[in-house]
């Protein structure tokens, strides 16, 4: 009985020293920011997008209005079309129109790019491969190694030229030849056991920018770079990579992944990040605000309140929980 008492009572000791050793951000001065009401609702989030419980659909861009069946959400976007999938492997091409286009897979459809006539995707078991929907049919199909656990920031596959680039949920990067369907080469950017997919895919010039949750990737002609750090967002610009760091810092790095700035904002747990003209910004998940110009020389501190659900930076608005913010008119000064 007595050991029995003292076990419970140095568990409920761990449990105790745990919560309260966790720490947080808590900037010396804020400015107060309040957030309106949109109407509306975030129910689900992707990379390149966001659904509303309105069935509209936030891009990086623009809001617009789509109205998704109930159950799908919203994946990725070409040109004129959106890709929507439910959690049953329905996959839907809409447009302004509606539904023009769909296809069934065996598993729900994660992560897509459309790139012509063909359906690059991934699926929630890793399988992977090409629908071409002008036969309405899958013709390339593969499969990784299972992933038991994934960040839900998934990377949709990038077309280069006439390959395509398919972040795998197992932190491997395959590279497609669309025109033969074959493998032209496969990496790793890392190999954890857990929460190892690719979270954000794209390129500045020529050289190609992966991430999972735990490393940066630069690929070029010139070689591979690695910058080994916890990772909460990734953003590029023409010539700059921004690096959300889950330690609170902020890097700017070149395409070499070189630091040119850095800045850091202790125990910050950011929730989403975003780049609007010259400014930075970054919202720590107690609702601070922070607004930096790029430079990362300067910043200022707004306090919102705490978030606690999906956010999504779209077109200069924050979106949060049911509220938007204008982030255009916030000063890092």
């Amino acid at each position: 009985m007595y050991k029995k008492q003292l076990f419970t009572i140095t568990l409920l000791s761990f449990i105790f020293l745990g919560c309260s050793g966790k720490q947080y951000y808590e900037p010396e001065d804020t400015s107060s920011l309040s957030g309106s009401s949109m109407g509306d609702k975030l129910i689900h989030y992707s990379r390149d997008g966001a659904t509303l419980e309105s069935g509209k659909v936030l891009t990086k861009m623009q809001v617009v209005d789509l109205k998704l069946e109930k159950g799908f959400y919203f994946i990725n976007h070409s040109d004129n079309a959106a890709l929507t999938a439910d959690l049953q492997g329905n996959c839907n091409i809409v447009t302004e129109k509606g539904v023009v286009d769909s296809a069934k897979f065996p598993k729900a459809l994660v992560a897509g790019t459309l790139i012509g006539k063909y359906l690059v995707y991934v699926l929630q078991n890793n399988h992977y491969g090409v629908y071409d929907f002008s036969q309405n049919k899958t013709v390339y199909t593969n499969k990784s190694n299972k992933a038991f656990a994934i960040d839900t920031r998934i990377a949709n596959p990038l077309s280069i030229d006439k390959l395509v680039v398919i972040p795998t949920l197992d932190g491997k990067l395959t590279i497609l030849d669309l025109a033969t369907l074959k493998i032209a080469k496969e990496m790793y950017v890392s190999t954890e056991s857990s929460l190892n997919n690719i979270i954000f895919l794209g390129k500045i010039n020529n050289t190609l920018i992966a991430a999972t949750p735990n490393k940066v990737l630069s690929i070029s002609s010139k070689g591979k770079k690695e910058l080994d750090t916890a990772v909460s967002e990734v953003i590029t610009t023409n010539d700059a990579i921004f690096v959300f760091a889950v330690d609170g810092r902020i890097l700017k790095l070149d395409e070499t992944l070189s630091v040119i700035s850095e800045k850091k904002f202790k125990f910050a747990h950011f929730s989403v990040a975003g780049l609007n003209k010259d400014k930075v910004f970054a919202l720590d998940k107690q609702g601070y605000l922070i607004v930096a110009n790029q430079t990362l020389s300067k910043h200022k501190v707004y306090n919102l309140s705490d978030v606690d659900s999906y956010a999504f930076v779209s077109n200069g608005q924050l979106y949060f929980d049911d509220e938007i913010v204008n982030l255009n008119t916030l000063s890092y000064e």
